[in-house]
């Protein structure tokens, strides 16, 4: 009989001795998931704070790109115009603006599109910042050479403003009253240009926009003589709202604090001619400057009280004049985040149209 038995099983004494060493392995298992499972929770939570960084920092960066026009900005904020988004056939105003590191919106990165409440785009910014970069072109003008230089006056975009339209018909006129912003004793100026923005009114194109530079008085409406007048073809307007650039022939020097007006009217062609932008609102709304507004092909006007103005540049020379124009190029942008400060996106942003600054 063989007496080599396999053994099954274990004694109760190996048991008790194995047990302690079990409940050790156990436990560290157990830590070893654990100290596991907190790392994965910070990769992911850094994952996502890192995603919602990049995913913030890729609109604005992307709605920057495609501005128009420059509001208003800081270290810590900026407001600009894109084209029309909403198909209404008027541009919209965005601003983005960190909260801080105190009060009700802090550490939020908050957009706000036109006029209304504000979004909160991301929750834990710790830091943003914002810097601006532009290029100036030198614009010199001795011995009364005539060149469209500098701006003699301007209303583009305003921070709080809203963007309206007025049709252009043989009964509604727009226009705009303006005292050019020319400073120093004896100093005389003349316009050279002026840029508005409009569209065409209808698909017909075959209207015709007459544009008027006229004498005004303290009443703020124009009078005679009328000073240069161009006529514009419906067909060279766009189907969107473009900037439109109009030479002027050359009228006589003004002394400083002569006003003028630009009125754009009927000029012929069927029913609506062109559309024309104009400001309603909005912070810092240039002194000296009015919108009016005819029903009646421009026998009577009607003056606005200073807080709605036509989108335009009136640009010009005088006497000594050397400055420079200056044009928006790119943005540099950094954000932070607040739960972690190694996790951070810093980039720079091209502005393909350049906006002039006033």
């Amino acid at each position: 009989m063989n007496r080599m038995k396999r053994r099954s099983g274990v004694t109760f004494l190996e048991l008790m001795v194995s047990l302690p060493t079990a409940t050790i392995l156990i436990g560290a298992m157990a830590m070893c998931i654990t100290i596991a499972m907190r790392a994965k929770s910070q990769d992911d939570s850094l994952f996502r704070t890192t995603y919602d960084l990049a995913a913030a920092a890729s609109q604005i960066a992307s709605d920057l790109e495609s501005a128009t026009a420059h509001v208003t900005s800081s270290a810590t904020h900026i407001e600009f115009v894109v084209p029309d988004r909403d198909g209404d056939g008027l541009p919209e105003q965005m601003r983005y603006e960190w909260g801080g590191a105190t009060g009700d919106d802090a550490h939020r990165m908050l957009w706000t599109y036109n006029n209304q409440p504000n979004s909160v785009l991301f929750e834990d910014v710790g830091a943003f910042s914002i810097q601006t970069n532009s290029t100036s072109v030198s614009a010199p003008v001795a011995n009364h050479l005539i060149s469209a230089t500098a701006i003699l006056k301007s209303i583009d975009a305003l921070e709080g403003g809203e963007f309206r339209e007025h049709v252009i018909n043989a009964n509604d006129t727009i226009g705009q009253y303006f005292i050019p912003d020319v400073s120093g004793v004896g100093k005389k100026w003349d316009l050279g240009s002026i840029r508005i923005m409009a569209r065409a009114a209808d698909t017909e194109l075959n209207g015709v926009l007459k544009v008027r530079i006229m004498r005004s008085n303290f009443s703020k409406v124009p009078i005679a003589p009328i000073l240069a007048e161009v006529d514009i073809a419906e067909s060279r307007l766009g189907s969107t709202y473009q900037w439109l650039d109009i030479p002027i022939a050359p009228i006589s020097w003004q002394t400083q604090g002569t006003p003028l007006c630009i009125t754009l009217s009927y000029g012929g062609g069927t029913g609506d001619v062109a559309r024309v932008q104009f400001l309603q609102g909005g912070t810092d709304m240039p002194t000296s400057a009015n919108l009016i507004t005819s029903n009646n092909g421009g026998i009577s006007w009607a003056v606005t009280s200073g807080v709605a103005g036509m989108r335009f540049y009136a640009y010009g020379f005088y006497d000594d004049y050397a400055g420079q124009r200056t044009f928006l190029t790119s943005v540099d942008l950094r954000l932070q985040s607040l739960l972690n400060a190694t996790r951070k996106i810093e980039t720079s942003v091209r502005l393909n149209a350049a906006p002039e600054l006033p």
